[in-house]
């Protein structure tokens, strides 16, 4: 009810009606509470994210407060807080100060006379909070703010903490040479939205402990909308609170715990399996080409593709390709960091253990299969020597050494085991969620009508609005219609050629007009022709390429 205006008048009561055979306060009530268990997810995970340069600005300002001695300058804890969208500075360094501050903010500004007064009120702790810093305007206010805070009239001196969004370049060019020489500067570094992301994929993907999780296709979506669009967490939040909405209306039980059966493995155990072997994976292929930027990354590539496994040219068919080329150490580093996990876990203990011996005796097993080949070997030269052979006799003696070889090669049949072990291992634990049936009560799934609900796209929404059914104009005051009008007869003739003319383009837009005696329709084509350039729908053709 953030947006919501209301006016004064006689007070409505608003009573909730039964929908389907329930009641919308029900209903309500029991999104509210676990909508609220999501946020909390979320916010501890923010917390953990923020709370260290929060403390840092704590201790900052405590050392200044319990230092007897009066150095020069004004303390100054330059805050660089990135976006910061979700997140509440002030009362988190207000929780850890146990002191709410004074706040100066361009939307809530006071007097200097005013401020000098309420630091007298304040006691002997005393910090202001000056926020969004390039928001203000070079000038006197700024100055007097310091004057203030160099009066000697104050026994202890005064922090000053100063938000900035991205540049700390910006404190040089609000306050004045003479003001700036009276600061002493400390600057402090938020966590980039990068981060912010991360924490929020800590709260929603993979950890056992996490009241819910959003499948890959909705994980994909979410990750792309922040760090192409907003790079902010309150849409974030948003997005999220409606896809809970909409699977709240289908599955009224969604979000409640689940009885582990005796054949259904519990969700925290698949979801503790898939988070270990995911961390394991992304060990496993460091500095790889296709390596995921984090593990994040590399979890929304398994979820969104069901192939992800057994696709050819895809990241997991590169990896493989330099696997093969692995030395025993390495094999074996790697399998002794399967080796708990896969105890603990799944049935391919016995396989990982028996792998492992048969690499650390690679040497010995080479030894013992040369001293059997060479009694085979010295048989068949001597039969050779003895008869003539035929072609057919030729061609099978060639296809017998390269068996003998291949078989001789236990270097490379263990680089397979390892492969197709490490494969067979990856694909049971990390399964799309979909296909979990105890994940089900607590898995937020991205359907294609909510996301185009909490997700728009632009482009499709152009497309329909110009795409509509009733193509003709019939009155004066639609002559918005034109833009319809003229991407349809545009789409008309990019059937027919690539580079359309003006004039063919004029002549099949004129098929769809009405008449209007005081309007040309070439300037009304040119004008729906700025409009759709303008939208970046189209673009025009240079005049040599006419």
């Amino acid at each position: 009810m953030e947006y919501c205006t209301f006016h004064k008048g006689k007070r409505k009561i608003l009573e909730s009606e039964p929908v389907d055979g329930r009641k919308n306060g029900t209903l309500l009530n029991d999104f509210n509470a676990k909508c609220s268990k999501l946020m909390f997810q979320i916010d501890c995970e923010l917390n953990k994210l923020y709370e260290e340069v929060v403390f840092e600005v704590a201790a900052f300002t405590k050392s200044y407060w319990e230092n007897t001695l009066r150095p020069p300058g004004i303390p100054m804890a330059v805050v660089r807080c990135e976006t910061l969208d979700g997140y509440d500075f002030e009362m988190a360094l207000v929780n850890a100060l146990k002191i709410k501050p004074i706040c100066i903010s361009p939307s809530q500004t006071m007097q200097l006379y005013d401020l000098h007064e309420m630091l007298r009120k304040m006691g002997d702790k005393k910090y202001i909070m000056l926020k969004q810093v390039e928001c203000f305007t070079a000038g006197p206010y700024l100055d007097g703010l310091v004057s203030v805070l160099t009066d000697s009239e104050w026994e202890r001196k005064i922090v000053l903490v100063v938000t900035v969004a991205v540049d700390f370049n910006v404190i040089f060019t609000r306050f004045s040479q003479e003001s700036f020489w009276k600061l002493t500067l400390y600057c402090f570094h938020m966590p980039t939205p990068t981060y912010a992301l991360q924490a929020i994929c800590e709260a929603i993907a993979i950890k056992p402990s996490n009241y819910m999780i959003v499948d890959g296709t909705f994980h994909k979506e979410l990750r792309a909308r922040f760090l192409r669009d907003s790079l902010s967490v309150c849409e974030v939040k948003r997005i999220l609170k409606v896809t809970l909405l909409h699977k709240l209306l289908e599955c009224e039980d969604f979000g409640n715990d689940i009885a582990v059966n005796s054949g259904n493995v519990g969700t925290e155990a698949v979801l503790a399996s898939y988070d270990t072997f995911l961390y394991l994976l992304h060990e496993l292929t460091t500095g790889f080409p296709y390596h995921a930027e984090n593990v994040y990354e590399l979890h929304s590539w398994i979820q969104s593709n069901p192939n992800f496994f057994v696709e050819k040219g895809g990241p997991y068919s590169t990896w493989k390709s330099i696997w093969v080329t692995w030395s025993v150490e390495k094999m074996v580093d790697s399998l002794l960091k399967l080796w708990n996990p896969v105890k603990r876990i799944t049935n391919y203990g016995s396989e990982v253990q028996k792998l492992l011996v048969d690499l650390r005796e690679i040497d010995q097993r080479k030894i013992a299969l040369q001293k059997e080949a060479i009694p085979e070997h010295e048989t068949a030269v001597v039969g050779i020597c003895k008869k003539r052979l035929s072609l057919h006799e030729m061609q099978q003696r060639m296809r017998d050494k390269i068996a003998l070889k291949k078989h001789m090669d236990v270097m490379s049949h263990d680089r397979q085991r390892f492969i197709r072990l490490l494969t067979q291992i990856m694909s049971k634990t990390l399964r799309i969620f979909h296909k979990v049936p105890s994940l089900e009560k607590k898995l937020l799934v991205g359907k294609q009508n909510v996301m185009n609900l909490v997700i728009p796209s632009t482009t499709t929404n152009l497309e329909k609005a110009f795409l509509q059914p009733k193509l003709r104009n019939e009155h004066r005051s639609g002559i918005q219609m034109d833009l319809c009008l003229a991407y349809r007869s545009l789409l008309d003739l990019s059937l027919e050629c690539k580079n359309i003319p003006i004039y063919r383009w004029l002549a099949r837009f004129q098929e769809y007009l009405v008449d209007l005696n005081d309007t040309s329709p070439v300037l009304r084509l040119f004008r729906c022709v700025g409009e759709l350039e303008f939208m970046g729908i189209l673009k025009p053709a240079s005049d040599r390429n006419r």
